[in-house]
């Protein structure tokens, strides 16, 4: 009688599932398993089910805190007709469809990029993401991105038709024996200086780069109030306009 009953009990005992049976025996959770329960997408006050996933061509940026004037990893931000902010992506769209060619147009970053951007008064969307201030600002306001998250002039790739511009820091010759003009005694900067980087160029309806009309080494001169101003602290100061403001190059 005895080892029928033995065999019955031991028919009904079920075998734990095998993340049970783990912590049974005390083990430790996979670490993806533990980051993902860990893992709580707020936004704004909200809870999600899943991350956020900007659309189109909208980038997700969450940017640093950063005052007119304040050094800010190298880079000042000096008073402009736009306010550029630094920070880093943290997710991006797959780009907008070309209306006529239906051509996808690619955004040109992507998450854990360092960029800089524009910041201007009523586009985008200021947001409180996992915590965090970000905004959500389409891709044409990515003004360049950093190579290594560092801020210098070699690192800086601008985007699209934009230049990165070196102006003059006093009266200068040029190898061609042309003089420029630097910081005047009205404390205006001036229009002029040499091309230091420029971007891949704009995208066209076949979702392919135009090319450039000026490249790096090249002198250009600009309309006085064109561009933003930046100072990477190395002695120089720098603008960043679009090939489009540029009025002639020698």
């Amino acid at each position: 009688m005895a080892p029928i009953i033995a065999a019955l009990c031991l028919s009904f005992v079920l075998p734990l599932p095998l993340d049970t049976a783990r912590h049974a025996r005390g083990a430790t959770p996979a670490p993806a398993l533990m980051e993902a329960a860990a893992t709580t997408y707020r936004l704004n006050n909200y809870l999600l089910p899943a991350p956020l996933t900007p659309r189109n061509n909208m980038v997700l940026v969450k940017l640093r805190k950063s005052e007119e004037g304040e050094t800010s990893r190298g880079l000042v931000l000096a008073a402009s007709q736009r306010k550029i902010r630094d920070g880093e992506v943290a997710a991006a769209g797959p780009g907008l469809t070309h209306p006529e060619s239906g051509q996808l147009l690619p955004t040109g970053v992507g998450a854990g990029d360092h960029v800089l951007c524009e910041e201007i008064v009523m586009e985008g969307e200021a947001i409180d993401y996992l915590g965090e201030k970000h905004r959500m600002l389409p891709d044409s306001r990515v003004v360049a991105t950093l190579e290594g998250g560092v801020m210098s002039a070699a690192t800086f790739k601008p985007s699209g038709e934009r230049l990165l511009v070196r102006l003059p820091k006093a009266v200068e010759e040029t190898a061609s024996g042309i003089a420029l003009a630097g910081l005047g005694d009205s404390g205006e900067l001036p229009s002029q200086g040499e091309v230091v980087a420029v971007g891949p160029g704009q995208l066209n309806a076949r979702g392919e780069h135009n090319p450039m009309p000026v490249a790096p080494g090249e002198f250009v001169v600009f309309g006085r109030y064109a561009g933003s101003e930046l100072d990477f602290e190395d002695g120089f100061k720098y603008k960043v306009v679009f090939a489009r403001e540029c009025l002639a190059k020698w």
